[in-house]
């Protein structure tokens, strides 16, 4: 690969195990505002709730509406990522997640990398990925929800400098995400300026009945990649400014007591209008 791809993935590699210590940097007066301008200037990623976790007046609804045309029971996130898939003209997929590997992860396939979109995507370095046809992106972003990923799609400066690309409004960042190993698990360490920019979908939030809730703790045991969700008086609770609404909790509650609930009807529109601002596919 290129002498710069292949420093930039030297350093990742080197320093993703100290990333919770440099991202309580940015904290630091003048020098997180230094690291933001280098590493994060004009980022915006959105974090989508796993298929059909999501749910309205006690029952599953659909959040594809302008997508989908027909209303079905079954909510569907991940119709964004299709959507811009579908629209992307160029469709690079990388053969490792950086993250996962760097972790060394255990838990989730380490061969199942990002996707990138765009125009600066014909210039990442063949040897760390290829480039796909839109029916094969489909197909690797399937696969990734089949084994448990969380996507988060959005435009990330930081893929911009490591794969030595741009411009970074020319590139769309699908990742897919695992709990154990995540860069964005360095968010509560971030600075609030930072983190606003890993957003929830709009609308969409994790609520908690504690009624139901038998203060097992199954959703606090490496399940929040942001360590959003706590036992307090030994019923669940929810950082509402750490959660990002991705649903697993929601998936390891034996009790039924957590819930992703939607809260309107343009919540999709909304995340395809802010994305599609932020980065151009045409």
């Amino acid at each position: 690969m290129g002498l710069r791809t292949r420093a930039y993935l030297a350093v990742v590699r080197r320093i993703f195990g100290h990333r919770f210590t440099l991202a309580r940097l940015t904290k630091v007066p003048g020098i997180g505002r230094v690291l933001e301008a280098a590493l994060f200037e004009e980022d915006g990623m959105t974090l989508l709730p796993k298929d059909g976790s999501v749910s309205k007046g006690g029952r599953t609804v659909t959040v594809g509406v302008g997508i989908a045309a027909e209303q079905t029971d079954v909510v569907l996130p991940s119709q964004v990522v299709e959507h811009f898939i579908r629209k992307a003209k160029h469709h690079f997929v990388m053969d490792f997640c950086i993250c996962r590997e760097s972790s060394e992860c255990k838990d989730y396939p380490r061969g199942l990398g990002c996707l990138f979109l765009g125009e600066a995507a014909r210039g990442i370095d063949p040897r760390v990925g290829r480039a796909v046809t839109m029916d094969e992106a489909l197909d690797h972003v399937r696969r990734c929800r089949e084994t448990g990923l969380v996507h988060l799609i959005g435009r990330n400066k930081l893929d911009t400098i490591w794969l030595d690309v741009g411009p970074k409004e020319r590139l769309m960042t699908v990742c897919s995400c695992c709990p154990c190993c995540c860069l964005w698990k360095m968010l509560p360490d971030l600075s609030p300026s930072i983190g606003r920019r890993i957003e929830r979908m709009p609308g969409v939030r994790v609520e908690s009945d504690p009624a139901k809730c038998t203060g097992c703790g199954a959703c606090t045991a490496g399940i929040c990649f942001v360590g959003a969700v706590s036992l307090v008086d030994g019923k669940a609770a929810i950082d509402q400014d750490l959660c990002r609404a991705c649903g697993r909790c929601v998936e390891a509650c034996p009790e039924g007591a957590l819930t992703v609930t939607y809260g309107g009807s343009g919540s999709v529109e909304e995340v395809l209008l802010r994305l599609g601002q932020m980065v151009d596919l045409s």
